[in-house]
């Protein structure tokens, strides 16, 4: 299943497919990360269908959480879910359009708190919405993220890591992939191409096509045979939270994607959260 990206009021809309690797470290020894000592609160909204059933648990949403906050040690940031709530409007349970999204968003929000939304589905095959950099909005922006329950909440599932990773600012690994300025495999244009971050490769991956095409799943190794416009081999990072490879392959976020998060809260108004 997968996740796709647009601006919104800014929303991310982003991929995570299930499917296996030992767990990396992609930290790398350098500076020392900041610490930020903070717990993010969460408001779990958990849409009704027609029937008036949830179709998840509170069991499986804080399971999801404990797996976001491993991926956020690093940088001492922690989520915990102070409150598990119930929207008894059917009609947000399956989202048509960002519209309908920032519509939820606007009715059911409370502030200073992450506001996430367990629903039933959004237009096929994504998984999972974020509002991208939502950590520097102010809260009348209605800043959100909605996550479809089942495969894509549960293990070995990373959706919920993902899109926190827009929701503090990080963008797709695979980034202006087919635009006109795609990051090298040297990192010459890292700064102004791809992500814009500098410690992932250059990610090569379509939005849309086949992830069978990239990467062999049993060894979650990168499988395609393709070069940049320097004649250069890409070796993306297929273990990267952000990219859009197997849910079972991913790993972990950078040093540079840690740091620009940390950076995004520390330079935003901290009385919203």
């Amino acid at each position: 299943m997968k996740h796709l990206s647009l601006f919104v009021t800014f929303l991310a809309i982003t991929f995570f497919a299930t499917s296996g690797l030992m767990a990396q470290n992609l930290v790398t020894q350098q500076a020392p990360l900041p610490c930020l000592n903070k717990t993010f609160s969460i408001v779990a909204n958990m849409v009704r269908d027609s029937l008036g059933m949830p179709n998840t648990t509170e069991a499986e949403i804080q399971a999801a959480v404990d797996s976001l906050n491993k991926d956020f040690e690093p940088i001492c940031v922690k989520f915990e879910v102070c409150e598990f709530r119930f929207v008894n409007n059917f009609q947000y349970d399956d989202i048509e359009d960002t519209d309908e999204l920032n519509e939820m968003f606007a009715f059911y929000n409370q502030e200073r708190r992450i506001n996430m939304y367990l629903i039933s589905g959004i237009p096929e095959p994504f998984c999972g919405m974020a509002t991208l950099n939502g950590i520097t909005m102010a809260h009348d922006s209605k800043p959100g993220i909605a996550i479809v329950k089942g495969d894509c909440l549960l293990a070995p599932s990373r959706t919920l890591s993902h899109e926190i990773g827009h929701f503090f600012g990080l963008l797709h690994t695979f980034e202006g992939s087919d635009g006109p300025n795609p990051e090298l495999v040297d990192g010459s244009n890292c700064a102004t191409a791809g992500d814009l971050i500098c410690d992932t490769p250059a990610d090569p991956y379509v939005a849309g096509d086949s992830q069978a095409q990239y990467v062999d799943p049993t060894l979650c190794r990168f499988i395609r045979q393709i070069k940049d416009s320097n004649d250069d081999w890409f070796v993306p990072d297929v273990g990267n939270i952000m990219s859009y490879y197997q849910a079972e392959c991913a790993c972990g976020f950078t040093y540079e994607q840690l740091l620009t998060m940390a950076n995004n809260y520390s330079n935003s108004d901290r009385d919203n959260w």
